[in-house]
């Protein structure tokens, strides 16, 4: 499933995104914003797959928003202006959609999101951490959760525990976030290893993990949990 939200500052414009997406099966609209500094703070705490984002828009503008978003998901802007394509390239968008746009179109944008998620996927399934003098390879699949500290993470895979001078922010925009979510101010965990979820707790290999209260409807709702 891919988790989007719509950011617009015309009502009419998000009706249209919201009509198009409830077509395409694999494709979930989680909230819409009608201003790019509500969506800022939403995506800050909650980070999706995919953004819809128009570009002029009072107060803060579409590109604006992006520059300050740390984590980028992919990207397709929806907008009336043919002038700002070329701003596009910067944060490597997927699409450019002119309003106003037909479903056709929409689709084939959508299309293009699922070619790279797919490519991406086949690509990278590691990462490397700085260990001294040493690169330390590390596969997804093999971590349990992280846990941070400050400037300093405690990666627990199943072999080992890594504990590089990296912040939560750095190894987020390393790891896919189809397969790791945050679960507290200080965990974020695979949720392809999890046991099981019990009493605000979860419970992954030998260790019980704890779920902070802003994190658990996103924890949730990632497992299809009610």
């Amino acid at each position: 499933m891919i988790k989007t939200v719509a950011i617009d500052d015309e009502p009419k414009a998000i009706h249209v995104i919201q009509h198009h997406i409830s077509k395409i099966d694999n494709l979930e609209l989680v909230s819409y914003f009608y201003n790019a500094k509500d969506a800022l703070q939403f995506l800050k705490q909650n980070p999706v797959d995919l953004i819809f984002i128009d570009v002029n828009m009072p107060q803060m503008s579409g590109l604006e928003m992006l520059e300050k978003l740390q984590l980028k998901p992919y990207i397709i802007f929806t907008t009336a202006y043919t002038e700002f394509a070329i701003d596009s390239y910067d944060f490597n968008a997927i699409d450019y959609l002119l309003k106003p746009f037909e479903f056709d179109r929409f689709q084939v944008a959508i299309q293009k999101v699922q070619q790279r998620i797919s490519s991406q996927k086949q690509m990278n399934t590691f990462f490397f951490i700085k260990d001294g003098f040493k690169n330390i390879k590390i596969e997804f699949e093999n971590i349990l959760f992280i846990k941070g500290s400050g400037n300093y993470l405690d990666i627990t895979t199943r072999e080992k525990v890594f504990s590089p001078r990296m912040t939560f922010q750095e190894i987020i925009a390393k790891l896919p976030t189809s397969e790791f979510v945050r679960i507290h101010q200080s965990y974020l965990l695979n949720i392809n290893n999890i046991n099981k979820i019990e009493n605000n707790h979860v419970y992954i290999d030998s260790y019980k993990l704890p779920i902070g209260n802003r994190y658990k409807e996103l924890l949730f709702s990632r497992l299809n949990l009610e």
